[in-house]
Order: structure tokens, then sequence, then C-alpha cells
């Protein structure tokens, strides 16, 4: 029988429109055979029970994946994908589901008069003359302000520069919704062999930089003026250059030297094989097209040529590309620029390697944008990038864990690092490029487990080890969609590693390593369902246990351990087969908790508790959870506050801030005589087009204050919790033993103009006190002489756990490094 593991990450682009896009895992494989795209099409519409438009279609080295537009009235959504993976034998193990079910019944306006060249050109911002319109279709796109949009798709041939595009424009053509370079769908068998020109000079570059080819950490500022020696550089070929009448272009197969942007600094002309150093801006293109036909050359190498041949044109680089210290991949334009400022960015490898990553994922998949995608792109252009250097024996000893190594050690940057062992994931939060969440930088949260598991399975399995992750890592992404979560990705990865390695221990590895840092979470609920009111002795452990995933989980078994000192459990009950999608269970009576006199009334304790299960993922079978309990019964003090408008920001004439907006709001604890202890807590509901605008103070009735939220990032508008949470940790030593009673402010100031808000409710609450009751104990009869005392014992409990989830999206940004 067929059934699914899925993981579920919620709103694509809109959240609450299209409720949650969904990763399935097909085991035991599904019986049907997939050859071609129109099967995959059938085998899609009977899952979803709706009807596709082939988008694109991709082949690794493992399986084929097919992505497909779903249709509503007969017309694609151009920004999502579902998708189907088959594996080499055409069997389907996974696939990606949008859920755009709710808008199926939508139907296209009656008004349909398609948009003319001029308004066109107005509209996208290209000159009339400049580009010609390939094709116009209907369809939907899906926009975080209103949900769903009729559009227009115009593909369109811009001449100066060269590129096509497609861009999505509104019914009254006035605005484009959105943009995106038009890829081929597939090409099955691209070769470029009218490039592969056989002619080849030497060249002098760094591979990887200066810092670690010399093993000098002392190696700083003074590298911008003094020459650097010639143990520094690396004597390589550069390979199938294009023959001009005097020589030789940086230019091939798989990359193009291109002059796009200030300063000016057309391709060089080759005459033979060339000494250009640091000091010659010749240097950097020689640099940005060696390392880029070399990564691209590499792609081949680990198998990714032919039906699988990753990019189908070569990627145009501007190693001169701006006067700043950035560098960029622009994914409508398939080009790179590579920053002058500083150390020019073309110097070092790790960031040509890095660049050409995003390139690497965007073809992938062509759908990589809200969700995580941004620092899902930021984290594999740094794993891919650091992995090259870690090729380099000196690299696997000198910084191997630092990112940009030379660019990045001069000024005032900081280098990434790819052993962040404190970044932790919270399922609350979209991580976008480059975005701190909560102390977290969302790059290193993501390329950490990749990488440092690439160095565990390197010390185990030696120099095979960084090519089988390589690959595990890049066909983990195929067959994705828009709005992936890293938490999704990560259980693709972990299902990789066990298709195409299964005698091998990566899985355990990735496993390990994503754990360290949150990416597999706990998708079930297990919690006391009663109250504990007593403070000794024995009482019913009423459990209920909730299938948080959206599959059948399996074999579910559980058990206490390291329990707290004065606390046992005992009990007994069979294993539990199978509970279904969305189930909650009580387990009631079939466990005891034993409290021991150590235990104060009001005291919280904490019950690990290990679970075991099967799911269609083979590493993913345990997990440790944590059951919290009360002693006693808490009485709660409550008071609420009124809400309102809140004042915005007022900006001068040249946009910045003249006067911030205060806002004050008060509510009053009338119950005398209570001092504030940790169990306080504060609800608060906000509606704000950006929190990252927003601080917000407590203040107690003595003047007192506690900061609550101080313009953190966070991806939505509707704020609505309960706080201390993950959301937002709150510390309230300030206050605490401060009189609860009386007068409390809340502040919030708004320190940005341009977004209005709106406080609808706040309040505050806390136990006042806790109470316990004796034991019952009831009377027993004496003992007969010969009776003997009964073992109360039995095996420790079984239940539940599996993997799986809910999330929320936010729109991406362009990759940059």
């Amino acid at each position: 029988m067929k059934h699914h593991f899925k993981l579920a990450a919620v709103a694509l682009l809109v959240s609450g429109v299209c409720g949650a896009s969904e990763l399935h895992f097909l085991d035991p494989l599904s019986p049907t055979q997939i050859e071609n795209a129109e099967q995959a099409n059938d085998y899609l519409g009977d899952e979803f029970s709706r009807e596709h438009l082939l988008a694109y279609e991709r082949r690794g080295v493992f399986g084929h994946y097919y992505s497909f537009y779903p249709l509503i009235d007969g017309l694609p959504v151009f920004s999502v994908v579902d998708a189907l993976a088959v594996n080499r034998a055409g069997m389907p193990f996974r696939y990606y589901q949008a859920s755009v079910t709710s808008l199926l019944s939508l139907t296209w306006p009656e008004s349909e008069v398609e948009p003319e060249s001029s308004v066109i050109a107005q509209a996208i911002g290209i000159q009339a003359d400049n580009f010609d319109i390939q094709g116009l279709a209907k369809g939907w796109w899906l926009t975080e302000a209103s949900g769903i949009d009729p559009v227009w798709q115009v593909k369109v041939k811009q001449y100066k520069p060269e590129a096509t595009f497609s861009f999505y424009v509104d019914l009254d053509h006035k605005q484009f919704l959105g943009k995106e370079r038009t890829v081929e769908a597939y090409l099955p068998d691209f070769t470029p062999g009218d490039l592969l020109t056989g002619k080849s000079l030497k060249a002098l570059v760094f591979s990887p930089d200066p810092k670690t080819k010399l093993m000098d950490e002392s190696l700083e500022q003074q590298a911008l003026t003094e020459t650097l020696p010639d143990a520094a550089y690396s004597r390589v070929e550069l390979q199938d250059l294009q023959a001009v009448e005097a020589g030789f272009m940086l230019s091939g197969p798989y990359v193009k030297v291109v002059d796009l942007a200030e300063p000016v600094n057309p391709s060089p002309l080759l005459t033979g094989d060339i000494e250009w150093r640091r000091d010659d801006d010749e240097f950097v293109q020689v640099m940005a097209y060696y390392h880029l036909d070399k990564a691209q050359r590499h792609l081949q190498s680990l198998g990714y040529e032919g039906t699988s041949q990753i990019f189908y044109s070569p990627i145009e680089v501007d190693a001169r590309g701006g006067t700043n210290d950035q560098s960029a991949f622009s994914f409508l334009e398939n080009r790179i620029l590579l920053g002058v400022g500083g150390v020019p960015d073309g110097e070092d490898a790790d960031v040509i390697w890095h660049e050409f990553g995003h390139g690497l994922l965007h073809f992938i998949n062509n759908s990589d944008k809200g969700g995580d995608s941004g620092a899902i792109g930021e984290g594999f252009s740094d794993f891919y990038a650091g992995v090259h250097s870690f090729r380099d024996p000196q690299g696997q000893i000198f910084e191997p864990n630092v990112m940009f190594n030379w660019d990045a050690r001069f000024g005032n940057r900081k280098p990434r690092t790819l052993d962040d062992q404190s970044a932790k994931y919270n399922p609350n939060y979209n991580y976008p490029a480059h975005q701190w969440v909560k102390d977290t930088l969302g790059d290193q949260l993501w390329s950490t487990p990749l990488f440092q598991g690439m160095r565990r399975a390197f010390e185990s399995h030696g120099d095979e080890a960084i090519d089988d992750f390589e690959r595990i890592v890049i066909e983990a992404m195929y067959g994705m969609g828009a709005g992936v979560r890293m938490a999704q990705l990560a259980l693709s990865t972990l299902d990789m590693a066990a298709r195409m390695h299964p005698a091998k221990d990566y899985a355990a590895i990735l496993q390990q390593q994503f754990d360290k840092h949150g990416l597999i979470l706990d998708p079930i609920e297990l919690v006391i369902s009663s109250v504990v009111k007593q403070q000794t002795g024995s009482v019913p452990l009423n459990l209920s246990l909730q299938n948080l995933a959206v599959a059948k989980l399996e074999d579910i078994s559980f058990s206490f351990s390291d329990l707290p000192e004065g606390v046992e459990v005992s009990g007994d009950m069979a294993p539990m087969t199978e509970l279904l999608a969305g189930d909650t269970r009580a387990i009631d009576g079939q466990f005891t908790l034993a409290l021991g006199n150590n235990l104060t009334c009001g005291q919280k304790i904490t019950l690990p508790v290990d679970v075991h299960y099967t799911s269609d993922i083979a590493a993913i079978n345990h997990s440790r959870l944590a059951l919290g309990v009360t002693i006693g019964e808490g009485a709660h003090q409550t008071a609420t506050g009124t809400g309102g408008d809140l004042l915005d920001a007022t900006a001068n004439d040249v946009g910045l801030t003249k006067e911030m907006g205060v806002n004050n709001f008060y509510l009053d604890f009338s119950q005398p005589g209570l001092k504030v202890n940790q169990d306080l807590t504060l609800s608060l509901h906000i509606e704000h087009a950006q929190l990252d605008q927003l601080s917000i103070k407590l203040i107690s009735p003595s003047g007192l204050q506690v900061d609550i939220w101080d313009r953190g990032y966070y991806p939505h508008t509707n704020f609505d919790y309960t706080l201390p949470n993950s959301v937002a940790d709150i510390d309230w030593f300030a206050v605490i033993d401060e009189s609860l009673t009386g007068e409390w402010q809340l502040q919030i100031i708004d320190h940005d103009a341009g977004n209005k808000g709106k406080l609808l409710s706040w309040g505050l609450s806390q136990v006042s006190e806790y109470t316990c009751s004796q034991p019952d104990v009831n009377p027993q009869p004496d003992k007969k002489p010969d009776e003997k005392t009964k073992d109360s014992g039995g095996s420790l409990g079984w239940t539940l756990w599996m993997l799986c989830f809910a999330f929320i999206t936010r729109q991406y940004g362009k990759m940059e490094k």
C-alpha cells in the first residue's frame, strides 16, 4: 500500500491565501513508471486532482524532475510549481505540491484586451525600440498584497544588452507584477561542441587565495600595497579559448568575460601565455574565466553533463563590474558582476565560486523564491565555494571554515563562517538572504550543517566523500518549488543521502548535523492533559498525543529516561501501530507519576522522553522530547489594556526621520498585594507592515522598564503572541519582586516613516499562587503473614512522534554575496 510522508510549509507567497506547500516522500516507491513529461503530468493530476502545464524539467545524476504550473480556469499560475521526482528507473519517489486548491474556482475576468507594445514598454521600463515581443499568454500571479491576480505573460527579447525575459503585467497594463529570465524548459542532450575550440593558454591565478596558498595568517592590510611573492600564485591552463583574428578572447563554452558596468574594462586580447598579476587590471578577468570554467567542468566530473547538463549557455561575467565592495549573480541576465572596492572580489576564488553557486541553484529550481530561499541560496553557495577550497590540501588545514578569507579580511568586513555552532532554526520566521534572525545568520545556519557534515564524512571515507556530499546536496535541491523551507530541504537532503548511498553513514551524519541546529523539528505534541495537584505521592499521568504531521506514523513507542531527582514514571501500554495524520489520542490511566518529598508546590520539572517510530524517510526514526510538568494548580490574575492606532514617525524632505511616533497605552492591575514573578506574561496583538520599525517597552508602576521588542526582524504584518516565547524572549529581571499592583504602561515607538499600524489588544497575566493537595492515602487491610508483596512496576510506557510542520513565507530579494 502506498503511503506518503509529507512536510508542510505555509503559504507560498501569500500567507493565508494558498495554505501550505507540501513535500511528499514515497516509500515504497510508486509502482507507476514515468517516462516523459506527459506521464508525469497525468501522475500529478491524479494525485492532486487538478490540471497542469509543463514549466520545465531537469535531469540530475539520480533522478529526473518535472515541474508544472497548476492551472486555474485552464490558465497557469506562473509563480508556483508542482514538481515530481522520479529515479533513473522512472519510479516516483518524491513530489512537491503547491497548495492553491482554495483558488481553483477563480475565473478569468471577461475583459481581456491585449496590451499594446507601447503600453508594455512603459510598464516594464524598456525603450520600445530595444525589445521585441515574442509572445503573449494569459495566466495568474501570486502577490502578497492581493493574493492572486490575473496577468498577461509578455515574453520579451531585449536587444541591448541581449536577454530574454518574461514580464507579468496586470490587466490594466500599468505595472508588472513580476519578471523572470526565460529559461529553456529542457535541452535533453546539450553539448557546446562548436565552443570546444581546444585552444588553451597558460596564466597565473590565485587558487584558492593568497592567504591559504602562503599559509600566512599575518597577511592582512599590507597586502593591498605590497607585492605578493610568486608562491602566492598558481600557474594554470585557460581552456577552450575563443580565437579571434589577432589572438584569443576570454570567452569559451562555459563563461564569457564581458564589460557590463563601470569601471570600463573590455575583455583583454590574449596573444600568448600571460604573466598578469594582481596589480594588472586584466588579472581579475583571468581569475573569473579560469574559476567559472573550472566550476562548470567540475560539475561535469560529478556527472552533470549530457542529459544532466547544468547551464545551457555560457555565464557572462564582468570581473570589474562595480566600484563598491559587493558582487552579485543576476538571475535575470545569467550574469555575474564582481566588485572592485577594497580587495577586488575577483581576486578571491571563494567569491567567484559562491556566485556560480547562485546560478547553479537557480538553474536547478527556477522557482526558488519565498520561504527560506534567500538564506538557502547564500548558505548553499557558501558551502559550494567552501568545498572547492577544501579540496586543496592546504585548504583543509588553513582556515577551512572561513569564507572569503582573502576578500573579507580587509577593511571593516567580517568573514562568514562555515562552522556557526550557535545557529538555531526558528520555525516562526522566514530566512531571507543575509538576515539575522534572533542572533542567527540564516546564511550560516544552512551552510554549517552541510559543510561540517562533509568534513565528518571526509574523516571517515576520504576524498570520495567530498564528491558524494556535493552530489547529495545538489540532487536534493531538484524537484522543489517556491516557498521552500530549510526544514523541508533538510529532509530532502537526508532522504537523498539514504537513497544514493544506502551502505554509507552519510544520512546519519547529516541527521546529526541538522539536529544540532534544530533543522529537524519535533512534530508531535505530547502534553499532560490533567493538572498535577499533588505535591507528593503518586498521581495518574494522563497524556495527550497529537500527530502534527500530514502523514500516518507507524510503530510508535516512547520511554522516559534521565528523570529529575525524586521523580519516577511507571506504567505499561502496547506499542502504537499507527497514528493518522492530524489525529489526537488520549492515554489516560496507563502511567503513574511518583513524586518524592523534595519537590515544592509550583515547581516546574521536565520529563525527558525518547521516541521511536518508522517513517518513509529511513533516516528519521528517533527523537528526544521534553515533557513539562508544573506541580500544583495555579490561580491567574489578569488585566487588559486598551489599544488604538499607532502614530507613525514623520520624515523630512530627504526622507530622514524628523520625529519618531511615540505611543503610550495603559492598564491598571487593581488586585492589591501582588508582586511580579517569573510567571508574568504579556499578550500582544499588533498589526504593522514592518515590525522592524518598532521598539516596544513595558514600564512598571514604579517606572522600571523592560525591553519587549527592539526593531527586530519579523516576516509578517500580524503579531499576535503571548510573551515570552520563541518569537520574543523577555527578561523580567528588572521588575521581579516589584509591585504588580498599579498602572502599567506599554510604550510603542515607530522609528521610520511610511507605515501605519494598530495595537489591537494587550494584557498582563500572572499566576498569583499555586495550591497543592495532599496525596489520597486510603487505609489498607493488614497483610496476611503468607501474603507476598506484588511488583507494581512493569515496562516503561510507549507512544509517539514524527516529522512535519507548517510555516510561513515571504518573498525573496536579489541574491548577493
